[in-house]
């Protein structure tokens, strides 16, 4: 046999493969877990971005409105009436929780008859300045945060009189 024979032996080939496979599979981990994460950040950012929308458009039909009402048709599904328009918000996650009152707290605790359930309506009168408590879940994604936000709608007043000094 001579010594200077070119080839690789089968063991060089079977480490070869292992180590391409070990690779391939840490590679392959790496980019499924990067893009679950960038699914949920999608998810959450996502859902953020609608309940602001919902809390601007709120904010807007309350300073523009002395009168409107408030249903939630299911879970994810809510209607504003004004007298002119109405406003239909449709969440993508499973449920929004709209809590909604003069006074929302007690002790700390959200009161439980200020949560406007499925095929109930609240008549808000514009002039008034009401705390709005909104709670979104998504219970089929596990990793899914509940996203919360405490805010409040009021109208901003104009003060005609001056001040004579």
């Amino acid at each position: 046999m001579n010594k200077h024979e070119q080839g690789l032996t089968l063991i060089e080939v079977l480490a070869t493969f292992v180590l391409t496979f070990v690779i391939g599979t840490l590679v392959f981990s790496v980019a499924t877990t990067a893009i679950n994460h960038y699914k949920h950040s999608e998810i959450q950012s996502q859902t953020q971005s609608e309940v602001n929308q919902l809390i601007l458009n709120l904010t807007d039909i309350h300073q523009n409105y002395t009168h409107y009402t408030i249903s939630r048709i299911n879970s994810s599904t809510y209607v504003v009436e004004t007298p002119d328009t109405s406003y239909t918000f449709h969440g993508e996650a499973s449920t929004y929780d709209i809590y909604i009152a003069k006074n929302l707290w007690s002790g700390g605790d959200l009161l439980p008859d200020s949560i406007l359930l499925p095929g109930e309506s609240i008549s808000i009168n514009g002039g008034q300045t009401y705390e709005m408590f909104i709670s979104v879940t998504k219970p089929e994604v596990n990793r899914f945060k509940p996203v919360e936000v405490s805010t409040s709608i009021s109208r901003i007043s104009t003060s005609e009189s001056s001040d004579e000094s």
